[in-house]
């Protein structure tokens, strides 16, 4: 008698090829959906004519954009120390490993956080996730601006650390999963080049303190860095609840009631909304049906790819030369002549000046060049100035030839030009778009993690390096980005245009 029922690996194949035709189909249709909802985003309003959206838009500057702040304070901030004689004399002329360690004990408090990010705003929410880092930052602040010895000034800045990383995960996730579709691109963008804010904002607060008689010199800087978090501590309460996050935890009428306010006007049945929401629904709730555990980031070649991209993404924002810029400036300077403490603080605020002019600029780029463009233009860019700036430190040190020492200060600020193009721009805002919303935050802790670890060794070995070889040391820098170059062009995959949920099918097709 034949056997009733089908052989195993009959069953399993045809399985299988149902499988992979549903996923077809489900990825046409939510091509086709993405298509006329991008359609729907370019013909509505601009953003100003919304005055609820303009609203959430401005309430982003207080409840989102501080993290940011605080961390380029924080960068300006120990940049002008170094030209701080108060601060000097206080902590015994800190240099080398002792200087790369009172840097780098910020990223190990990073670090350490990064485990626990995905937990706290999975569960409680992303607001609640930017609230607690912020308060963690204002502590740190407290105590470092009332530090007594060496050992509470590395405490203080672990706290700093260890809170940024929160209120840095989930602001920029916060803006893109709050933002109207024709608007997302440039305004998550934007989130990073308030971190030259708060940059411009320490490095001319410590030009203006640093010939103080005191130690006020330094402490007034150190305390206003707790500032910016208890501005978002209070501003973050003000902004609605991501509605990715509301139908991920079953509130999706919430969900929708704030996307019909906010993303038009309060009008209900709106065609847009209802193409968006209904987007958002079906792909989060498909998604979510099954638990989405650690190992889920290796579980799918897409996913391993997005993996790949954050670690890459992680390394190359820290390792591009930068590093030796936004915390070694004094020691960069000192390389080519300049000695003056005055001299090196009106360059480090002019420096980032101009990165902040750079930076929203390059936020703008992001509605007009593709990312893998914006990319290649960086690294290249990024190469051939590094490259110049280490020839004319060389003529300098070696031919004593001072233009060409002049020349390596402008190259200063032709390097940031290139480097915010993408690794300010795209630093928080190509995550969200690679991201899909289950390992979304997931994938952003192993991007905080990879940054702040490469950000631990910059901090700990570019003083170190600087000291034992001078300007020779910017080769290192050289051949690493070259490397940056070929792998972004390798493995960068363009995101520009679809819906969140439209290019998590891209990756996974």
């Amino acid at each position: 008698m034949a056997n009733a029922n089908p052989e195993p690996e009959k069953e399993t194949g045809a399985s299988s090829d149902m499988l992979e035709h549903v996923r077809s189909k489900e990825d046409v249709e939510i091509r086709d959906v993405d298509a006329r909802l991008q359609e729907l985003a370019r013909a509505a309003p601009p953003f100003y004519k919304n005055r609820n959206l303009l609203t959430l838009y401005l309430l982003m500057i207080p409840g989102c954009l501080v993290p940011a702040v605080t961390l380029g304070f924080d960068g300006a901030m120990m940049n002008g120390l170094q030209a701080v004689e108060t601060w000097i004399d206080y902590f015994g002329n800190p240099s080398g490993s002792i200087l790369g360690l009172m840097t780098a004990i910020l990223s190990v408090g990073a670090i350490c956080g990064t485990p626990f990010i995905s937990p706290l705003g999975d569960r409680f929410g992303r607001r609640w996730g930017i609230w607690f880092g912020s308060a963690v930052m204002a502590v740190g602040g407290i105590i470092q601006g009332s530090s007594v010895h060496m050992a509470m000034f590395l405490v203080s800045r672990f706290f700093i650390g260890f809170g940024l990383v929160f209120a840095n995960t989930y602001a920029p996730i916060l803006i893109g999963e709050l933002a109207h579709p024709k608007d997302r691109q440039v305004v998550t963008s934007l989130y990073q080049t308030s971190w030259y804010v708060g940059a411009i904002a320490a490095a001319w607060v410590t030009f203006g303190t640093f010939d103080m008689p005191n130690e006020w010199a330094w402490r007034i800087p150190s305390l206003l860095q707790a500032l910016p978090a208890f501005i978002t501590m209070v501003g973050v309460f003000f902004l609605p609840e991501s509605p990715r996050w509301l139908i991920a935890n079953g509130r999706a009428a919430d969900a929708k009631k704030i996307l019909v306010e906010r993303h038009a006007n309060g009008c209900a049945g709106d065609p847009l909304v209802e193409l968006e929401y209904a987007e958002m629904k079906s792909v989060i709730e498909a998604d979510m049906a099954t638990e989405t555990p650690w190992k889920a980031l290796i579980a799918t070649p897409g996913n391993r790819r997005r993996l790949l991209l954050m670690i890459m993404l992680g390394c190359f924002s820290q390792w591009s030369g930068n590093g030796l810029v936004s915390y070694y400036l004094v020691q960069v300077l000192e390389t080519v002549g300049i000695s003056s403490r005055k001299n090196q603080s009106i360059i480090n605020g002019s420096l980032m000046i101009w990165n902040w002019f750079c930076a929203t600029g390059s936020a703008f780029l992001t509605a007009k060049i593709r990312r893998r463009t914006q990319f290649l233009i960086s690294t290249a860019g990024m190469l051939a100035i590094f490259a110049a700036q280490t020839l004319c430190a060389g003529l300098f040190n070696e031919s004593n030839n001072h233009a060409a020492g002049n020349t390596v200060i402008a190259m200063l600020f032709l390097f940031y030009t290139f480097y915010n193009l993408a690794f300010n721009a795209l630093l928080y805002s190509y995550p969200v778009e690679v991201l899909p919303y289950p390992i979304r935050a997931k994938g952003f802790s192993v991007l905080m993690f990879c940054g702040k670890a490469a950000n631990f060794v910059n901090a700990l070995v570019n003083p170190i390096g600087l000291d034992a070889i001078g300007w020779k040391y910017y080769f290192v820098y050289v051949g690493w980005l070259a490397v940056e170059t070929v792998c972004v062009y390798l493995y960068f995959v363009e995101t520009k245009g679809p819906s969140l949920e439209a290019i998590a099918a891209l990756f996974d097709k």
